[in-house]
């Protein structure tokens, strides 16, 4: 996995309400919305974390079931 996937993962984990592309950006260090978008939609696609596309953007938020939190348990 790619650090930048693991601070993603990190951040979201702790993020207390889903949390927007931009606020994942700053929260991670990534200087690229699009590049925090990138990742998010690849850890997305691999079930890692869950998501929803509305007309203001992207939100993010850890899957209940996800291979991080069923270690973390």
């Amino acid at each position: 996995m790619k650090e930048i996937d693991k601070r993603i993962i990190e951040y979201l984990s702790a993020a207390k309400v889903p949390s927007r592309v931009e606020d994942i950006g700053v929260g991670c260090g990534v200087d690229n919305w699009n590049t925090a978008l990138k990742h998010c939609l690849e850890l997305l696609s691999s079930k890692q974390i869950e998501g929803q596309r509305s007309s203001s953007g992207w939100t993010f938020w850890i899957a209940k079931h996800s291979p991080q939190t069923e270690r973390s348990a």
